[in-house]
């Protein structure tokens, strides 16, 4: 059985928008992931049926470090003797796709989840461009999660990129993604948030930063809170430690705001889905986001930014609303009117899940993404 190391900088990506594929793969290769070190990384091995190896990736640009870490997964990928290294996100990209190239590993596939330098400035504007175009080079099969972002990708490299049946990196399993809440567990639910049942949920799902929209979706909801009184805001997520941290200004709000609930990153938002009526994500930049898939295979209204990913997802007035980004009064106007206008709030909900599942079901998914691998195997 051909072996696959798959490489991810953070374990919260196999915990949560990756969960499950590695199980899949573990079907039909050897195969071992290799990841930051983490309390939950035994969880994860047995939810997966797969080893681990832990080294100390680090998100933060530190050059002495991931020299470290790349001499580290070199000598240990030469060792092991994968037939396939396949990496997603951008430093586990970067460091996993060099060190099997030197390693020889024959297969080398690097998936682009998103470009962080599209809304960075200056130097590290200039340092993400380089490190994406490196990454790049030392693969040797590119795939994205986003048909438009193909397009911005393909500028920057002459090595073909393709998208893996309609984008994302690893689908959504909408059995799993199902309201089957009862209304007594959801007013449970509702309790511990101190949400009446009559309130209209507000739901953003993601890390609290200021490229997910957070300043804007604060700012823009605590205005609305005081026109209505029936409105409550729940942001999922962690925001301690980030690079990209949201201002001083929507942290105080977050605090001082009844209306507004915060609660830190949960390994299962499902129950949080079951009582929202309304899914934002005013993102300035995403691959495809796995998390408005979520949301909308639960039967969920959304509004996003008119993004990548984002407007591929979103069919603007059949299952949600696009926005443009950093529009903050478009998304207080798009927020409204799901609160008031009863007849089109209805008529989009009926749309969104089976809009999902049409596209994006992760069955699905997984048979195309097999599919890849094994086509790149018998083109060696």
């Amino acid at each position: 059985m051909k072996k696959i190391t798959i490489i991810v900088t953070v374990p919260v990506v196999l915990e949560t928008w990756f969960k499950g594929q590695p199980n899949f793969l573990s079907k039909h290769y050897e195969v071992e992931i290799i990841t930051s070190p983490s309390k939950t990384v035994e969880s994860i091995q047995k939810y997966e049926n797969v080893s681990i190896k832990t080294f100390d990736f680090n998100r933060q640009i530190d050059p002495f470090k991931d020299i470290k870490v790349l001499i580290q997964l070199f000598l240990y990928l030469k060792n092991s003797k994968p037939d396939i290294v396949y990496t997603l996100t951008p430093k586990a990209g970067l460091l996993g796709m060099i060190s099997a190239w030197m390693a020889k590993v024959p297969i080398r596939v690097h998936n682009i989840v998103g470009l962080p330098h599209l809304e960075a400035n200056g130097m590290r504007k200039f340092i993400l461009t380089t490190t994406e175009k490196l990454t790049y080079i030392f693969a040797t099969k590119l795939y994205c999660n986003s048909l438009n972002l193909k397009q911005v990708i393909q500028s920057m490299t002459k090595k073909e990129v393709d998208v893996i049946a309609n984008g994302s990196v690893n689908g959504v399993d909408t059995n799993y993604f199902l309201d089957t809440l009862n209304d007594d567990t959801k007013k449970k639910v509702l309790d511990t948030l101190n949400i009446n049942e009559k309130d209209f949920v507000v739901t953003f799902v993601g890390r609290i930063v200021n490229d997910k929209g957070i300043n804007e979706l604060v700012e823009v909801f605590t205005e609305l809170s005081l026109k209505y009184q029936n409105i409550k805001l729940l942001l999922i997520g962690d925001y301690k430690d980030e690079l990209d941290s949201i201002s001083a200004k929507s942290m105080q709000l977050i605090d001082k705001n009844d209306s507004i609930i915060y609660l830190e990153f949960q390994e299962d938002i499902r129950k949080y889905l079951a009582i929202t009526n309304l899914f934002v994500l005013p993102s300035y930049r995403e691959g495809l986001p796995n998390v408005l898939i979520e949301a909308g295979s639960y039967g969920i209204p959304l509004i996003a930014t008119n993004i990548n990913g984002c407007n591929e997802i979103i069919e603007d007035n059949i299952n949600g609303m696009l926005v443009e980004k950093k529009n903050k009064q478009e998304l207080k106007n798009a927020i409204e009117k799901f609160l008031i206008d009863k007849e089109y709030y209805e008529f989009i909900k009926k749309n969104v899940r089976e809009s999902i599942i049409e596209r994006y079901d992760q069955k699905f998914f997984w048979k195309e993404l097999l599919k890849e691998f094994k086509s790149l195997e018998s083109a060696k």
